[in-house]
């Protein structure tokens, strides 16, 4: 490059620096801020009737505001609610268990038994705890049901010359008199010129006459075992099946009638237990006691803090949540009636007690003997009757659970079955 190009280009250099000083010092004035020493420049004419100019604010140095973070509520986990024990029953499934209970009194057990077992393993719930009691009841029933069924008597009367006259069950003739063996038990003979007629009485109407003598002496019989025996065993000896049955069923249906399995025998009896327990409405009380249970902790923990604000809030919207009405509490469920069971003695059997027991039994068992061998003594075989009937009465002072009590009890049961097939249709 020669002198001429330098000298133009340090003069352009020139030039540029002096106008970046001139803009710089012109900022500082106008900024309010001096020159730096060493560095003049051109000063703005001054105005008349101006101000001095305000220095600039500094711009304050604000945070730029945070909004608060909304902190969402722990949701407490939900408590499972259990379901509720269905306790309903259908009309059509309350017209099967009538349909079953309809062939009980219409004496078709085994009918009756088929269509119960069915219910049982189709069914849940009460129905099928209400076909079980039926179950149970119809299997007790074919169990007490005596398989012997006699025929009843052909009624005779006996006309007196006196105007009087006897029913009897049989009359015999003999040389000069009758001897007639009387509905009432008893045995009578009559000279042949006082008697003026013997009648046969029609079939209807010595069953009309039967029946009446018969129920009045049921009606006062309060132990169960002796309703069976005097009762429901002797109409059937009768022949009167019908009338016999319907006196099963009512036994059946009493709450200390247990009592009366001991004429099975020990071992049977022991068997059937559960079903008698069953019979009595056992297995019905145990689900609507476990339904009422259940029904107590649904509504304890629909109740409970803890399940009302169970999964209710809402993150997004806590203030809708908030506003969310409360569910109303459920009301406690009714409690069922605790049923009483009939009382029975729970002290142990004393050794005194458990020996005047055997000493009737082999009381008893000698008056049977003498009655078995001597005809002319038959009135032996009620005193053997009243002497088991005694030892069956002190045992029901006994409790039920004693092994031995159990034992002497079926024992006594059987014989007085033994005896009273022994005596006659209105000896007692």
């Amino acid at each position: 490059m020669d002198f001429k190009s330098t000298c133009i280009f340090i003069a352009f250099i020139a030039i540029g620096g002096g106008i970046v000083m001139g803009w710089k010092q012109f900022q500082d004035e106008k900024s309010g801020r001096q020159a730096p020493a060493g560095i003049a420049g051109r000063k703005p004419p001054e105005k008349a009737g101006r101000g001095p100019v305000a220095p600039p604010r500094e711009p304050e140095n604000r945070e730029p505001e945070q909004a608060e973070p909304v902190t969402p509520q722990p949701i407490t986990p939900a408590v499972k609610i259990p379901d509720p024990i269905d306790l309903s029953v259908s009309a059509a499934e309350e017209a099967e268990l009538g349909k079953i209970s309809s062939l009980i009194e219409e004496h078709k057990l085994p009918d009756a038994s088929r269509a119960a077992r069915q219910l049982v393993e189709n069914k849940q719930g009460l129905v099928r705890e209400k076909a079980r009691q039926l179950e149970a009841r119809i299997r007790i029933l074919q169990k007490l049901e005596p398989r012997e069924v006699g025929k009843a008597p052909a009624l005779k009367k006996v006309l007196h010359a006196n105007k009087s006259e006897h029913i009897c069950t049989a009359v015999e003739e003999s040389l000069d008199s009758y001897r007639l063996n009387l509905i009432s038990g008893g045995v009578t003979s009559i000279r042949k010129q006082d008697v003026l007629k013997v009648l046969t009485i029609p079939s209807r109407e010595g069953k009309k006459l039967l029946l009446k003598r018969l129920s009045k002496r049921v009606s006062g019989l309060t132990d169960p075992l002796d309703f069976y025996l005097r009762g429901v065993r002797k109409y059937y000896r009768l022949g009167l099946v019908d009338e016999g049955y319907e006196l099963l069923r009512d036994l059946v249906g009493r709450k200390d009638a247990d009592l009366a399995l001991s004429v099975l025998g020990e071992e049977e009896a022991t068997d059937l237990l559960p079903y008698w327990n069953i019979s009595q409405g056992s297995g019905i009380a145990a689900i609507e006691r476990k339904a009422e249970a259940r029904n107590q902790e649904i509504a304890s923990i629909e109740n409970s803090p803890q399940q009302v604000a169970a999964g209710s809030t809402d993150p997004a919207n806590p203030a809708a949540t908030a506003a969310a009405p409360r569910p109303k509490p459920r009301p406690q469920p009714p409690r069922r009636p605790q049923v009483q069971p009939p009382s029975r003695p729970r002290q142990p059997a004393s050794k005194s007690d458990l020996n005047a027991v055997k000493e009737l039994i082999s009381r008893a068992g000698n008056y049977y003997s003498i009655a078995r061998r001597d005809e002319k003594k038959r009135g032996n075989f009620k005193k053997a009757y009243e002497t088991l009937r005694d030892a069956q009465d002190l045992l029901g002072k006994m409790p039920s659970t004693d092994d031995e009590v159990r034992k002497m009890r079926s024992r006594v049961a059987t014989q007085m079955l033994d005896v009273s097939k022994s005596l006659g249709f209105f000896d007692f």
